[in-house]
């Protein structure tokens, strides 16, 4: 319907000359004036028409109510005035005695014989009406009382007395339904108890707690009333038990009930089920069933009772004892006064029930089947709809207990379904009478669980196995999944939260070297909190030690947490405690075999959330990939904030792999649930453990990669315009700093004839290894992996080396390069050689990947340093007279060696592959050190006398480098050992060492360490090296101090020798357990300072 839009219109209400109008207005106006008009006339008549038609429909609606209210209220009075004239007694006497004065007219005299007759008609029907009367008050009191039994039988008495009172009989005096109009009355209001009792009887079915022979009565009232079979009773039974189910299953999440509550009423409702049809339909033995017996008593007499106990299901014959409506009626109705008048047809009434012939079979068998056919739905719509129910259980610590309490329900039908079926012990005989009125004699046994379903179903039964553990099952596995899907999607937390942080210039990430060092991160802290609380001091040193800064801080505390959290929720279902058998040999509900499932999942879906979280990382190191890209020129600001946050990702990666204990935790069962005797944890790391860590330090180790490919290029820049702007002749400003090395002669010679070298390399070449090393102190040296440095430089080496020979082998170059020149720049490839010597001394099989250019691929480029190095230095050599090379080389070697021990601290972080720096005298020097932690001054000797045996590790190695460096100046040294005694004794160097190790590895490094042929490396035979030593020298680990000196041979290996133990922890007392009486035992404790 279109709006109608209000037009505005000028007042001419005032106006009512026509003229005027045309004066004032124009020919348009007037016109719209007209227009408006006429639409104003129409809505004008369009809203009286719909007044007057809306109102006039009213009127004809009143005055039809009024004509029918007339008419019903002279109806009314009409049948008043009929009911006045019947109730007149007057009038009544009057018509009695008209008739009777007609019958004394027209008729003779009646005989004594049909007096009788007539009193016996009259008051056989007056018992029939009290009968019909009195039907339904006791059929409410039977309802309320859940006697359906007795309801449908007193319906079908009445109904029977009705039909009885209906039928026309011509010798009959008169006309019940004439002369007692009350009884079709009566009737009408006992007819529709019919449907009553059906609908109750058929919802009490629902009903649970009722006893075996309630239930019985009740589906003989619905047999009765019904005209049903046995069979068609048994479906409705199970229909409504089913119906019972649904109702509970479909409850709304609003309903008061708990989920427990819910669970016992369906676990109720089944296990009542089966059993009420084990105890009413099941025959046991050649005994009939106690349905089977309520019937038969129906058919052999539907109101008997008698009053003698006889044996079981013993009925006496109607017409051998007294007819009683007694059991059916109440006592204040007098019913026993008018048995005597009943007809005969009611006393010997018996119900015609469908319990033979081809219809009123049913089998035991047919029981059976339909009872499995019901189970098999409840069982399909448990497990339908057991899922949404425990949808809102998120906790597995809440789900446990849920599941805790349904066994408790159910332990001793799982005990039985173990124990079988031999659960079956009488109680005693009962003595139970029936509303009836007959006598059953109850063998009443305790059916166990597993006996019942045997019987019913024909198989074994368990509503746990069957029917709730696959739904339990899979909702612990849901929440494990949620759990750890909130743990897989933390990374996106970190591109939110950390990664734009980088972007502060001031942010700790950008500079690890400064968090690190800066006396500000503990000193300006609150110092009075840190010295109150010693853990809070030592976590912020630790955090400082590992360069954890608060984001890589943070991002591990909440990979933690998130797992921290899930342990705690899953300890308490991993303790299987309580649900066992007597003998502790059976696996009641499965739970032990389920428990190890769910922990085998839980670990397997751990490991796909962490390479899950791993593949994101990934993902956001692949972000910002081709910023930095070989050929691109970006702002440096911008390369060190895609730098710093790809570093980032890689830290967070390494501090979850290395610094991570509940991911270990993850693993070990016995970690989650204390000293659960099911699991065995296992000697060694779980290889899935160290899987993961693996996978988390390769993106670690990748998001290097850009990083190192930034510093080679930069460095490589500046090489490459040092090699191509330097004067390599004469006037090479390096020159000016060589030193004298010799003179010509013994005498005075002139400044210009000493004989001058290169004593240092490049100024430049130094400030860019400098460069390159303040870039390393940047992204936080002290916890840089090895793996990096290597990769770092390599990949430096090959480049600048690559450019020294592009800059040999282009002729227009290197030809302006002088003698001077060549020897400065043969010093500065000689230092670069000793510079990065040490990244080639191990192989090193890396997965490069595809993200940067500059890592050193040896498959491509099979030669290594040494051959690289040794062609520049030949080419270069080339340049300068052969007799000159001859002499300079020696002192260039040496100054190459001196300088490079003088730049140890300013380069330390390009030399941490290298070996440690010594002096001369030493012969060889352990690498037990850390590699990127510089010794800041020389360690001196201690302990120069004992041969080593066992453990070659930090310590081994340390005191024997002392031992080795002692020696060295001096076959014997004489010591002074104070004892009880004051005498002094002499003791000569050892002259054999024996090392033992148990990896070929470690035997691989100190081969490289000790030259000395003093020194016999000996890997996994310590008793050989015990044997062949006097003294034995104990640093191992302590943990492994008991596994070494009881080994196999070694108890007579030690036999009147001197074991020296600097174990941390072990005591004198513990060791002497381990070894002969006869060896004399010395506890020492060194530190690396002793060598």
């Amino acid at each position: 319907m279109a709006t109608k839009v209000p037009i505005a219109q000028p007042d001419f209400s005032s106006t009512l000359d026509a003229d005027e109008l045309f004066v004032r207005n124009s020919i348009s106006e007037l016109r719209d004036m007209e227009k408006n008009i006429r639409i104003d006339i129409e809505n004008k008549k369009q809203e009286l028409r719909l007044m007057v038609g809306e109102r006039y429909r009213d009127l004809i609606d009143a005055a039809d109510s009024i004509v029918n209210m007339r008419h019903s209220a002279l109806s009314i009075q009409e049948e008043l005035y009929k009911m006045q004239d019947s109730c007149n007694v007057y009038s009544l006497k009057q018509t009695v005695s008209a008739q009777i004065d007609e019958d004394k007219k027209g008729t003779k005299a009646i005989s004594n014989h049909n007096i009788d007759d007539r009193k016996y008609h009259l008051y056989s029907s007056a018992a029939q009406i009290k009968l019909l009367v009195d039907v339904p008050e006791q059929i409410w009191r039977s309802l309320e009382n859940h006697k359906y039994l007795n309801a449908s039988r007193l319906y079908l008495i009445a109904k029977l007395v009705y039909k009885n009172l209906q039928l026309h009989n011509d010798d009959a005096p008169f006309s019940v339904s004439i002369t007692f109009p009350v009884v079709q009355r009566q009737w009408d209001a006992v007819s529709h108890f019919k449907t009553q009792i059906l609908q109750k009887s058929t919802q009490y079915l629902k009903v649970v707690e009722q006893s075996e022979q309630s239930l019985a009565e009740t589906l003989s009232a619905i047999m009765l009333l019904d005209d049903v079979t046995m069979k068609d009773v048994f479906r409705i039974f199970l229909e409504m038990r089913k119906s019972s189910l649904l109702q509970i299953l479909n409850k709304s999440e609003k309903d008061s009930l708990s989920l427990l509550e819910r669970l016992r009423d369906m676990i109720r409702i089944v296990r009542a089920t089966i059993f009420q049809i084990g105890l009413v339909f099941m025959r046991t033995g050649n005994e009939k069933s106690l349905f089977e017996s309520y019937l038969h008593q129906l058919q052999q007499g539907f109101t008997i009772q008698e009053d003698n106990i006889q044996s079981a299901v013993t009925v006496m014959s109607p017409r051998e004892s007294k007819s009683s409506l007694t059991r059916l009626y109440s006592p204040s109705t007098n019913i026993h006064l008018l048995i005597r008048y009943l007809p005969e047809s009611i006393q010997t009434f018996t119900p015609f029930l469908h319990t033979t012939g081809t219809r009123g079979q049913f089998p035991q068998e047919d029981i059976r089947m339909h009872t499995n056919h019901w189970v098999d739905l409840v069982v399909e719509e448990f497990r339908g709809k057991l899922g949404s129910l425990l949808a809102n259980f998120t906790s597995v610590t809440d789900l446990y207990e849920l599941r805790k309490a349904v066994w408790e329900m159910l332990k001793e039908d799982e005990l039985s379904n173990i124990g079988g079926l031999i659960s079956q012990e009488p109680k005693g005989e009962r003595i139970h009478r029936t509303s009836l009125g007959f006598i059953l004699t109850l063998q009443k046994t305790n059916w166990s669980w597993c006996f019942v379903c045997n019987i019913v179903l024909n198989k074994t039964f368990s509503i746990w196995n069957d029917v709730l553990r696959e739904g339990f099952n899979q909702r612990f596995e849901d929440i494990i999944l949620s759990s750890l899907a909130l743990l897989s999607s933390q990374p996106e937390n970190i591109s939110k939260n950390y990664l734009p942080r980088i972007q502060i210039t001031t942010n700790e990430e950008r500079h690890l070297g400064k968090f690190i060092w800066e006396q500000s991160n503990i000193i300006l802290s609150d110092t009075s909190k840190l010295i109150g609380d010693g853990s809070t001091l030592k976590t912020r040193i630790q955090s400082l030690v590992y360069s954890q800064t608060s984001c890589v801080h943070d991002a591990k505390e909440s990979f933690d947490k998130i797992l921290k959290d899930m342990l705690l929720d899953l300890q308490s279902t991993f303790s299987l405690t309580g649900f066992t058998t007597k003998d502790g040999n059976d696996d009641l509900f499965n739970a032990i075999s389920d428990t190890e499932k769910l922990f085998v999942f839980f670990q397997d879906a751990l490991i796909r959330s962490v390479e899950s979280y791993r593949d994101k990382l990934n993902d956001l190191l692949n972000e910002n990939i081709e910023i930095l890209g070989k050929d691109q020129k970006v702002d440096e600001e911008e390369a060190i904030n895609c730098l710093s946050r790809r570093l980032l990702i890689g830290r967070i990666a390494q501090a979850i792999a290395c610094d991570s204990v509940y991911l270990a935790s993850a693993f070990n069962a016995r970690a989650i649930n204390g000293e659960d005797k099911h699991f065995r944890r296992s000697s060694g790391p779980d290889s899935r453990i160290l899987s993961l860590s693996r996978m988390l330090l390769e993106v670690y180790t990748n998001a290097h990669y850009l990083w190192i490919g930034w510093v080679v290029r930069k460095a490589q820049k500046t090489i490459q315009i040092f090699l191509n702007s330097s004067p390599w002749k004469e006037a090479n400003m390096q020159t000016l700093v060589w030193e004298v090395v010799q003179d010509k002669s013994n005498g005075e010679v002139e400044e210009s004839e000493k004989l001058r070298l290169p004593s240092q390399p490049s100024s430049i070449l130094m400030n860019c290894l400098f460069n390159v090393c303040q870039e390393i102190n940047r992204i936080g040296s002290p916890t840089l992996n090895k793996t990096i440095i290597r990769n770092l430089l390599k990949s430096l080496s090959k480049a600048i080396f690559a450019l020294y020979e592009s800059f040999i082998n282009n002729p227009e170059q290197f030809k302006n390069v002088s003698e001077k020149g060549a020897i400065q720049m043969l010093y500065d490839v000689k230092f670069l050689n000793k510079v990065f010597e040490g990244c080639w001394s191990f192989h090193l099989n890396i997965n490069h990947g595809n993200q940067n250019l500059f890592i050193w691929d040896d498959a491509t480029n099979p030669r290594g340093l040494p051959e690289i190095v040794e062609k520049i230095s030949n080419d270069i050599k080339l340049k300068i007279d052969p007799i000159d090379l001859a002499v300079f080389e020696p002192y260039i070697n040496k100054n190459v060696e001196r300088h490079y021990t003088r730049s140890a601290i300013l380069l330390g972080l390009l030399l941490q592959l290298n070996p440690k720096i010594s002096d001369t005298r030493r012969k060889g020097l352990g690498i037990q050190d850390y590699h990127n932690v510089l010794p800041v001054v020389p360690q001196a000797a201690r302990f120069t006398l004992l041969p080593l045996s066992q453990g070659c590790g930090t310590m081994g190695v340390a005191i024997l480098s002392g031992i080795l460096d002692s020696i060295g100046d001096t076959a014997t040294v004489e010591t002074s050992l104070s004892s009880d005694t004051t005498n002094q004794t002499a003791f000569f160097a050892p002259r054999k060492f024996f090392a033992c190790v148990s990896h070929e590895e470690s035997a691989q490094r100190l081969a490289r360490v000790f030259t000395d042929e003093k020194v016999t490396i000996l890997t996994r035979k310590n008793v050989t090296g015990v044997k062949e030593s006097q003294v034995i020298l104990l640093c191992s680990k302590p943990q492994v101090a008991k596994t070494i000196l009881t080994e196999e041979g070694m108890f007579e290996a030690l036999e009147n020798k001197v074991l020296i133990s600097i174990l941390a922890g072990v005591q004198i007392d513990q060791i002497k357990q381990w070894v002969p009486a006869s060896t004399k035992i010395i506890r020492a404790m060194p530190n690396t300072c002793c060598r």
